[in-house]
Order: structure tokens, then C-alpha cells, then sequence
């Protein structure tokens, strides 16, 4: 069930853009696109923001509020975590990294409003939502001794920097201690995250690149991020694959939103998760390699929208999240969609259905668009299923 691996890469000769067919008035050209991420190199994550939360009982606070066991983190490390803030009804709000700055003492002098007895940590925020996070934050805080406030971009900007030849041992060595930054452990090769100035930030090694860059070799590895492909207050943890990328400790007391989380863990199905996914013209074959073709000028429909198998009718096999040329990311039914087997009762996968998206343009007359869609399992998403049956015999 699980021997079949896919590899996810770029494409070394791109497709000619004449051999491509423009879905609508809006479709994206090879000029618009982002070139592809280089195999070395460092980008501004300008679409993120920073919160810092510091006073007596900022750990306290946290752990009552986040997927992540805190304490664990704040013993004798200064690197950063991957985690969420959910809802009481275990929907997520928001995903996040947070750096403790206890023993960052170098980047602790650059902030203003804390002392140096008081824990602190930064949280790592989509920018659209920082504000939202602001006020949940708020909502807890009763007698709490915590304190926070918006980090203002010019005293500190985040990176992300990676190195695919690298070892990655090599390539996520910690960060010094005038910096904070963390492994970015939700998918193998992610590189690391660091926070620092603009100036230093000269120093790291490789190319630098876009936002937009970065965003494509994410979705690549199938990694979602933000509101747009975890939307908040609908998406579920373990559909978002928060727990398989490092962000749930199911050991942990409690939490806002603990209880439907730790529920599904130990007696739910997980019958979808955010995929990789490629668009591809109705009339060429599906792809065999998850490929980013930025010479591609294939529509991206608008997000969410709904995918379903071709030449048939019933519910939905998915929901196209967010994309960028012909990658993105999708909600997918794995039994569906993929060769991912969850339970003895069978799957309706079949290597020959074929899946697309439908919809209407609002921008010139012609009624319905249409482009096929393929999901790819990335290994790392293998992996972690493999580890989960084993878990369930040995528990049986």
C-alpha cells in the first residue's frame, strides 16, 4: 500500500508556454510567476508578523493555550517550535512558531519594555491575522502577570534560510545566541527560521529570494501555512497536519481546544489532509512528478474551490486551497484521491479517475472553466502513516 514513493522537484525544461492553454482573461503568465526557489538560499518571510509575550506567568499562559508542550522547550534552548492556537470546538485559529527568549541574551538587549528577569517569546504569526491573534491572546489573560505588544518590522525581520546538499544536521545548526530561530521540523529539508535584523541578515549563505519563492518550494514539500490554507476557525488540526508536522504534543494536559484533538488521535480516522496537488490542461496526461513549471499560464481558480472526480457526480474528492502556476495545495479525501489505505473496509482509489475544477469566470462571458487537478503523498506523509499502524497493532 505504501511502497509507492513520489518524488517532488522542479522541472529542469519547462514546457513551452505556447503548448499551455489559458483557462480565463485572469490566467497567470510566465512573467508573473516567481522564478523557481534555488537549492541554496535565504528569504524575507515579509507575510509574516511578530508578537512578544513576556512577563512571570508567559509560560504558564501559553501552555494552557497552545497544541505544543511549552516546558519542554523553555529548560535550556533558546530554538523556536512549531504550534497552534485552536478554538474551544478544536478548530485551528492560528498556526505559529514561538522562540523563547530566556536564553538569547543578545537578542533580549534589542527589545524594548522587558527586563531581564521576566521569560519571554516571540510568536511568529501570519501578518494577516496577527491582530486577531493579538486579541485571543487577550481574551485569557485575567489576572495573568503577562504583558504583549505587535513587534515592529524594523526591529526585527524573520528568515528562512535552507540548503538542499547540505546534511541536516549541517544545515539547521542552532542559531547563535545574539539571534532566535528554530529547525523548521514540519517537513524533512524545510532548513531553518531565524529572526534578526536586515543587516545581519547579509551574512547568511546562498541566494537570496522571494516570499513567493519560498511559498512554492513549501508547497512542493506539502507544507500549509496561514489563514489561506489553514483557515482558521474551520480547519482541523490533524486535516492540516499540524500533528505530522511536529506541532501537537498528545502527552500534554490541558488546552484550549484539547478535547475533539486528543479524541481523534485515539479513535478517529483522519480521512483527509492538506496535499501537494498539480493543475494540468484537460487534454494532456496527468503528471507522473510533482513539477512547478513557472513558464505555466494555467489558471489558478479562486480559493476555496471545490474538486471533484472527472465524469462523475456525488460529493466533493476535495478542496483547492491555494496555489501559485500549476502547484498548490488541497484538502484531499485520501481514500480518494491518493492510494493511501486507512481502514480494512476498502478505498475508492482507482489509478485511472481523474479529478478537476470547475467554475465560472467573472471576468469574461464564458460560462464554466475547467483544469484537472492530481494530489501527490509526499514520503514524509508515507512515513508518518507507516509509524501510526505500527503504533495501533502494538496497542491492539
Amino acid at each position: 500500500m505504501l511502497s509507492r514513493t513520489i518524488r517532488s522537484h522542479l522541472c529542469k525544461d519547462c514546457v513551452a508556454a505556447t503548448k499551455r492553454r489559458s483557462f480565463s482573461s485572469s490566467a497567470s503568465t510566465a512573467a508573473n510567476l516567481p522564478s523557481p526557489p534555488p537549492p541554496t538560499g535565504f528569504a524575507p518571510l515579509t507575510n509574516r508578523a511578530l508578537i512578544l509575550l513576556y512577563g512571570r506567568d508567559a509560560a504558564h499562559y501559553l501552555q494552557g493555550l497552545t497544541t505544543t508542550n511549552i516546558k519542554s522547550y523553555t529548560s535550556d534552548s533558546p530554538a523556536g517550535f512549531y504550534t497552534a492556537f485552536l478554538n474551544a470546538q478544536g478548530r485551528v485559529l492560528h498556526d505559529v512558531f514561538i522562540y523563547p527568549i530566556d536564553h538569547a541574551s543578545g537578542f533580549r538587549e534589542q527589545l524594548e519594555g522587558i527586563r531581564d528577569d521576566e521569560p519571554g517569546f516571540m510568536i511568529d504569526v501570519d501578518r494577516a491575522h496577527a491582530e486577531a491573534l493579538r486579541l485571543h491572546l487577550k481574551r485569557y489573560k485575567l489576572r495573568a502577570k503577562i504583558a504583549l505588544r505587535a513587534v515592529d518590522p524594523g526591529e526585527c525581520h524573520i528568515w528562512a534560510t535552507w540548503d538542499d546538499a547540505a546534511a541536516e544536521t549541517a544545515e539547521n545548526a542552532p542559531p547563535q545566541p545574539q539571534n532566535l530561530g528554530c529547525i523548521d521540523t514540519r517537513a524533512p529539508g524545510m532548513g531553518k527560521r531565524i529572526l534578526m535584523s536586515a543587516d545581519v541578515a547579509k551574512a547568511l549563505q546562498g541566494e537570496e529570494t522571494s516570499v513567493e519563492s519560498y511559498d512554492i518550494r513549501r508547497m512542493l514539500k506539502g507544507v500549509p501555512q496561514g489563514h489561506k490554507e489553514i483557515i482558521s476557525g474551520e480547519a482541523l488540526p490533524q486535516e492540516s497536519n499540524i500533528d505530522y508536522m511536529s506541532g501537537i504534543d498528545f502527552r500534554k494536559g490541558c488546552y484550549v481546544g484539547q478535547e475533539l484533538t486528543i479524541r481523534t488521535h485515539h479513535t478517529g480516522v483522519v480521512r483527509k489532509r492538506i496535499l501537494p496537488v498539480q493543475l494540468y490542461d484537460p487534454n494532456e496526461k496527468p503528471p507522473e512528478n510533482l513539477q512547478y513549471d513557472p513558464s505555466s499560464i494555467l489558471t489558478v481558480p479562486d480559493a476555496p474551490q471545490n474538486i471533484a472526480r472527472v465524469n462523475t457526480r456525488g460529493r466533493s474528492a476535495g478542496k483547492f486551497l491555494s496555489g501559485v502556476g500549476n502547484v498548490g495545495l488541497a484538502l484531499c479525501r485520501l481514500e480518494t484521491m491518493t492510494d493511501v489505505k486507512l481502514t480494512e473496509e476498502g478505498s475508492q482509489w482507482n489509478p485511472d479517475h481523474e479529478f478537476k475544477m470547475s467554475w465560472t469566470s467573472k471576468d469574461d462571458n464564458v460560462k464554466e472553466k475547467e483544469v484537472k487537478i492530481k494530489a501527490f503523498v509526499p514520503d514524509w506523509h508515507r512515513n508518518r502513516v507507516s509509524v501510526r499502524d505500527m503504533h495501533r497493532q502494538q496497542n491492539a
